[in-house]
């Protein structure tokens, strides 16, 4: 019975670019109407913004990330990091360190989550490093590397 309850992962950036920032706008609207009701004054709702800013601050970190993460692509005996070419003949070794997870937010049964991974490669004329984003992609490039060393 707890599989069945059980959520499913989703890694998708466009989900959680769009649930981080709906749910800050929709906390933050809620103090602007609160001060448009005259529920709450001009300082309590500063203060109210600040905090949950500070508090929320980690999600924009998670979105900083995904703005700015690598692109990596394999083409032929390439694999281009950040538009930089580096042969796979070239590749001694490699390691991965795999960051844990973090939840962003659970919707319709579903759990959103980040997932990244920091590849290091040894070269034969020195080492290069680059992020992966996501779960799966993480798994697939790892096992590639696997097959070519």
């Amino acid at each position: 019975m707890k599989e069945k309850f059980k959520p499913n992962i989703d890694e998708r950036p466009v989900m959680i670019v769009i649930g981080v920032l709906t749910f800050y706008l929709l906390v933050e609207f809620f103090a602007v109407y609160l001060f448009f009701l005259h529920r709450i004054n001009l300082a309590a709702m500063l203060i109210a913004t600040v905090i949950f800013t500070l508090i929320y601050l980690p999600r924009f970190l998670i979105l900083y990330k995904l703005k700015t993460k690598d692109k990596i692509q394999i083409i032929d005996d390439f694999i281009v990091i950040n538009n930089v070419g580096v042969a796979l003949s070239d590749i001694i070794d490699f390691r991965v360190e795999t960051e844990k997870p973090q939840v962003v937010f659970f919707i319709n049964n579903k759990m959103i989550v980040f997932h990244q991974a920091r590849f290091y490669l040894k070269l034969q004329n020195g080492t290069t490093t680059f992020t992966v984003i996501g779960s799966e992609k993480t798994k697939l490039l790892e096992e590639f590397l696997r097959c070519i060393t």
